[in-house]
């Protein structure tokens, strides 16, 4: 029944945000760990783009609540990911064509983590409305 509960837009949206700011956090840490490796390129996550092209895509049947199994539900959201692991290939800052720069990797780390905070604080908040609706009280 939970997990009914849990299935709505905003909180699939948040499991996604969390997923792809650890994806970006595992990302960063490749780059760092190969600052000083010649010819590596670096990668980055690219999520906020593309979730904003998924959700801008919704449609009117997206509203339609079905209080039942047996309902049909139509013009359900792609249950494909929208979190994309990029290779930047035409950068290159160094003459070994490494193009990873640790000042900027590390400046993303931190804004990762800012990111996840958000959105992990958020999940929180979405959990406790949803218990203080079921229970009644906090």
């Amino acid at each position: 029944m939970l997990e009914k509960l849990l299935n709505t837009k905003t909180h699939m949206v948040l499991k996604q945000s969390m997923d792809a700011a650890n994806l970006r956090n595992d990302v960063i840490a490749n780059n760092i760990a190969n600052v000083e490796t010649p010819g590596f390129k670096r990668s980055e996550v690219i999520f906020e783009e593309q979730m904003k092209k998924v959700l801008d895509n919704t449609t009117i049947y997206d509203k339609l609540k079905c209080t039942d199994d047996r309902h049909i539900q139509l013009g359900q959201a792609s249950s494909q990911s929208p979190i994309e692991v990029k290779k930047l290939e035409d950068l290159s800052y160094r003459n070994d064509e490494n193009n990873v720069d640790i000042d900027v990797e590390n400046a993303n780390l931190s804004k990762n983590k800012i990111y996840y905070d958000a959105v992990t604080q958020s999940m929180s908040n979405e959990i406790k409305l949803l218990r203080l609706a079921i229970l009644g009280r906090g």
